[in-house]
């Protein structure tokens, strides 16, 4: 979607200099992409650059923004440090400035194969993360692996960019308007991780909190078996919540779990206390749980 074809003089690829609210900047070199931004180290800071395209590209960065600093100060959710907008040779970015992490869960996974143990030690950094946004009836709609990032031994959700605190009723919705939804779900989620609401609009479910279950649930089976629950190729598959359990090391609790969170009906998936309790036994006190 952000492609730059001579990265020389486009702006877009191009490192620049600028200055946000708070002090100058200078970009080093690109350490990801994707969507309409590229991220930028800068010193110790990550910087997203966003390329305002159009009007719609501009909603979803300042709506990124604003549930940023909405957000308290929290260990596993990236922190904005500074954010601002910049114009260079007549094209408009707005600039994240966010604390820089080494790495990411899915290239962890390429390099390490986690025992049960590990892997739920992370998950419930992650659940942790999450539980702040679901406080403020905060939704992030684009879990995955990639989008959760490391600092030391610290897991961190970012990107920010699809989450939203509306609640949407599909069942209010018109035909003209499910289409638009659906082109809104296929633009800011990632396909293998897009609950079956959101693929089946037909269903005139309500999209809620409910859809990072099921997306949590994906980035767990990942974490267990090492492979993907659903393909990008099966919408069916998605939109039934079909997916294969392999034979493996993982302990039925963690297997139950899984399956629980990839409910096809969206409210019976558990709720982030709800997943608490069933790791730890009751409370979040207790090391273990039925994990020891």
């Amino acid at each position: 979607m952000l492609k730059c074809l001579t990265r020389k003089s486009d702006p877009v690829c191009k490192a620049q200099n600028y200055k946000l609210r708070n002090r100058k900047y200078k970009e080093e070199y690109i350490i990801a992409e994707g969507g309409y931004a590229y991220i930028w180290k800068c010193e110790n800071f990550a910087i997203k650059r966003i390329f305002i395209q159009s009007q719609e590209v501009y909603k979803m960065a300042m709506q990124e923004i604003r549930i940023m600093t909405r957000l308290p100060e929290h260990p596993n959710i990236v922190r904005i440090i500074d954010f601002g907008e910049i114009k260079i040779q007549n094209k408009m970015f707005i600039c994240l400035v966010m604390e820089l992490c080494q790495n990411n869960l899915f290239n962890v996974l390429q390099q390490e194969v986690l025992n049960e143990r590990r892997i739920i030690e992370i998950f419930k950094q992650i659940l942790d993360g999450l539980e702040v946004l679901h406080a403020e009836q905060i939704s992030h709609r684009d879990l995955k692996l990639e989008n959760i990032l490391i600092q030391g031994e610290i897991f961190k959700l970012c990107d920010f960019g699809s989450a939203s605190n509306e609640i949407i009723d599909l069942s209010q919705l018109n035909k003209a308007q499910l289409q638009q939804q659906e082109e809104v779900f296929s633009q800011t989620t990632t396909i293998t991780y897009r609950p079956p609401e959101m693929i089946d609009v037909l269903t005139r479910q309500v999209i809620d909190t409910k859809v990072d279950i099921w997306q949590l649930g994906c980035i767990l089976y990942s974490m267990c078996f090492r492979k993907s629950a659903f393909s990008e190729q099966n919408k069916i598959g998605i939109a039934q919540a079909i997916f294969e359990i392999p034979q493996s090391q993982i302990s039925i609790s963690t297997v139950t779990l899984i399956q629980k969170m990839l409910q096809q009906d969206p409210k019976k998936r558990p709720t982030i206390k709800e997943i608490k309790i069933s790791l730890y036994g009751g409370t979040e006190d207790d090391e273990w749980g039925e994990f020891q």
